[in-house]
């Protein structure tokens, strides 16, 4: 079996869940095999082109399967893979977590969505361990942009999951610090975090991304 080439972060756990319709594609196939018609209904906002990218990729790491059936109108069906369902407790997890933040904030928004997204995941988990100024979150995170770090932030805080503290000298000046919800999700952050590092070693990735509360050094 050819060997899955090693990359530098877990492409569907640990920094995002790797694609922004990944989850639901993985929720939905735990009902039984789907065709990809089916998957268009019932993941209505993701378009075509976008659903077969990332079906391809789950295919690719071993999540699911394909079957092509040769007849005059042919047919495709996906389903999961042993490792596939092994991740049923964490997606359901995650489906009821949504849920959850859903009620709380009484807003128009699929959280499971974003964190298909590479940072938002990393942000709100290094926050867990206390308030972080702009300068502290961009040394954790050395690859993400000023621009990019600024609109998640801002999405975060939207979202409510962080506020920015009223600066009162040099040491809280643009300080950011998760509100009571942020900190309440706690348990299934770590838990997501936890499974990332699982699925690694299950594809034999590399998970050289850890979460560390110190700044990480820029590559020269």
């Amino acid at each position: 079996m050819t060997r899955v080439k090693k990359t530098a972060a877990c492409p569907i756990g640990g920094v995002g869940v790797g694609g922004k319709w990944m989850f639901w594609i993985w929720y939905h196939l735990l009902s039984g095999t789907k065709r990809f018609g089916e998957l268009q209904r019932l993941i209505p906002e993701a378009s075509r082109q976008m659903l077969t990218q990332e079906l391809r990729e789950l295919e690719q790491v071993g999540v699911l399967r394909r079957k092509v059936y040769v007849q005059v109108s042919p047919k495709v069906e996906y389903s999961l893979t042993e490792l596939g369902w092994q991740a049923e407790p964490v997606v359901r997890q995650l489906e009821a977590w949504g849920r959850w933040y859903g009620e709380q904030v009484h807003l128009e928004f699929d959280w499971m969505v974003c964190l298909g997204g590479k940072w938002k995941f990393w942000l709100w988990y290094h926050l867990l361990s206390g308030p972080k100024r702009f300068s502290e979150l961009q040394k954790l995170l050395p690859e993400i942009s000023r621009q990019v770090l600024t609109l998640e932030l801002r999405e975060l805080e939207r979202m409510r999951v962080l506020h920015r503290q009223a600066s009162s000298g040099e040491s809280t000046k643009g300080g950011y610090a998760l509100t009571e919800l942020g900190r309440n999700s706690e348990p299934i952050l770590r838990q997501f975090y936890a499974w990332g590092r699982w699925i690694c070693e299950q594809l034999d990735l590399d998970y050289v991304w850890p979460v560390l509360d110190e700044p990480v050094a820029r590559a020269s």
